[in-house]
């Protein structure tokens, strides 16, 4: 009797099955609530079947973006299950590098697909920020150029991305720098752009408040990559740094540096690692406007002894509460050469 009715039951669906009507249904519904249940279905096969999911719903999906952008829990659900495409479970069958690389293809070949989630920066919902800010992240990481290209060419792509970095929650703030960092080592229109939103005050601000250099960790390692991103071998951002007196605020994070006088045994132990990093940051952007023979060099040189850069960087040179190894010592000395010639000249 049991295999009677056994052969008599349906055959059980499989995980194909199952996503290709999902994928169905969201391409279907007309009611916001029937896409979203799609959606949830398809983000809980995300992670094991990225490729699976993708073949049959990363379009809907990224239409999703633009069409229901007005309702923070269906774009929500739509950002994570996006996301788990790109980090799909190390064990699943369906693992593969080749995935990120169709995704990010998919998401630069049209340029209102990155617009659409630049759009997402104009709200104030957490995740919407968030999660927009790890996707593109996630594309320019496989796709760098065209990923610089659909943010150029959005509409007030730029600013968006740049006024993130002043949001009070600290894991957008911390997300926004991460891309900046990633979009910008290599264009220099595209550093100049960034340079123009106001990022170097803002910039200072987040290492100011996240500790300076004594007592800030990643997030002033960060702030100093970006910064020494906008400033190599690019004159118009070095000529706009110091016009817009950035060069004082320099000064200021190694004086605040010399001068505080707390004692070690206060400080947590873990913490001179990240200093020492810090002063070492600082003095590689430093170095960035001495190059010898360079444009601006006389002017940065000028710039840097009348607001009393070489005066600081000596302090740290030779002083005793930096934990300096030789190669750093040398590279403060060369900066004190750099800034000296300009008395010579």
């Amino acid at each position: 009797m049991f295999r009677i009715l056994e052969s008599q039951a349906p055959a059980k669906q499989t995980a194909t099955d199952t996503i290709n009507t999902l994928s169905s249904r969201l391409q279907s519904a007309t009611l916001l609530e029937d896409r979203r249940a799609a959606i949830q279905g398809l983000r809980s096969f995300s992670k094991t079947y990225p490729a699976s999911v993708a073949s049959g719903a990363l379009r809907p999906l990224i239409s999703c973006l633009r069409n229901d952008r007005e309702d923070v829990d269906t774009i929500k659900v739509v950002l994570e299950t996006l996301l788990m495409l790109f980090t799909p479970d190390e064990n699943s069958p369906e693992a593969s590098d080749e995935i990120a690389l169709w995704l990010s293809d998919e998401f630069t070949q049209r340029q209102d697909n990155i617009t659409a989630l630049l759009d997402l920066l104009d709200t104030r919902d957490f995740y919407s920020r968030l999660y927009s800010l790890q996707l593109m992240f996630q594309i320019s990481s496989a796709r760098p150029e065209r990923t610089q290209e659909c943010i150029l060419t959005a509409p007030l792509g730029i600013p968006r991305l740049v006024s993130a970095l002043g949001d009070s929650r600290e894991p957008v703030r911390n997300e926004a720098l991460l891309l900046l960092i990633a979009l910008t080592p290599a264009s220099e229109e595209f550093q100049k752009l960034v340079a123009f939103e106001n990022a170097f005050d803002l910039i200072f601000s987040l290492i100011e408040a996240e500790g300076a250099l004594n007592h800030g960790s990643e997030v002033v390692e960060d702030c100093l990559s970006l910064l020494a991103n906008l400033l190599r071998l690019n004159i118009s951002n070095q000529s706009y740094f110091r016009e817009t007196g950035c060069v004082k605020r320099l000064a200021k994070l190694l004086a605040d540096a010399n001068q505080d006088q707390e004692s070690e045994d206060q400080t947590l132990q873990w913490t001179f690692a990240h200093r020492d990093k810090n002063i070492w940051g600082l003095l590689v952007i430093i170095q960035l406007f001495l190059v010898k023979g360079g444009v601006n060099t006389p002017a940065n040189q000028m710039a840097f002894w009348n607001h009393g850069v070489m005066e600081q960087v000596l302090s740290t040179a030779f002083g005793q509460r930096f934990n300096v190894n030789v190669t750093a010592k040398v590279g403060f000395l060369q900066s004190i050469f750099h800034l000296a010639r300009c008395l010579l000249s």
